[in-house]
């Protein structure tokens, strides 16, 4: 599905970071654990905009990016359905209907005619991801998808990842592993000099072994 070769994330002018080989099958579903700075955003950067050293047998990506980047003129549905106008496709009332089942699962259903100013951070963090999750993309970059929720609504919204996703190959970017825990169990480590792993993320139980990992000493 993903294949990553030699990839330098490093900026010229600043201190460099990793170079990095990384091999993704499809169906993979992995978490990308790593300090803030590694480069864990510009690593997704490089694979949605087709970097020379990324091959990808999927041009159809699904993307969330750490900012919800919503349209704040437009509705809530509207938002979700963004894709699909971008793309010229019309709003058959099946994928209107579709649309409206995913609200009422990340339980905005009824703001769906709601602007999106009008929402709180955590409203926005929903309506992005679900603009996500109704694309049927085979390859999925999640990128911080649940730093804007509380704990309980993390993990309703993992879950709900977990079902609508299954099948598709997903990098889930997050400093926690307890996001990813709830629906993933597999990580990579980004370090400041390269890419780690395969781990279990049950390997991350304790404060000490996730520094480790880190760090580059795991």
């Amino acid at each position: 599905m993903l294949t990553i070769s030699n990839l330098d994330l490093s900026y010229p002018g600043y201190d460099p970071l990793a170079t990095l080989s990384w091999q993704i099958n499809a169906g993979d579903q992995v978490a990308l654990l790593g300090r803030s700075g590694t480069g864990k955003s510009t690593l997704l950067a490089a694979i949605i905009e087709g970097a020379p050293e990324v091959t990808k047998r999927s041009e159809r990506i699904a993307y969330l990016s750490q900012q919800p980047a919503l349209l704040p003129w437009a509705t809530v549905i509207d938002n979700v359905l963004l894709g699909f106008k971008l793309r010229g496709t019309k709003h058959s009332s099946d994928l209107t209907q579709r649309a409206v089942d995913l609200l009422d699962q990340v339980d905005l259903g009824a703001l769906a005619y709601r602007k999106t100013s009008l929402l709180s951070g955590g409203q926005k963090a929903r309506v992005a991801l679900a603009r996500v999750l109704i694309e049927e993309s085979d390859l999925v970059l999640l990128d911080e998808p649940f730093s804007g929720l509380d704990r309980s609504t993390r993990i309703q919204m993992a879950g709900l990842c977990q079902q609508l996703l299954a099948g598709k190959t997903v990098i889930l970017v997050t400093h926690d592993p307890r996001d990813a825990q709830d629906w993933l169990d597999t990580a990579m480590v980004l370090t400041k000099d390269t890419i780690k792993g395969p781990y279990r993320l049950n390997e991350f139980g304790s404060d000490r072994a996730l520094i480790q990992a880190l760090d580059g000493d795991l």
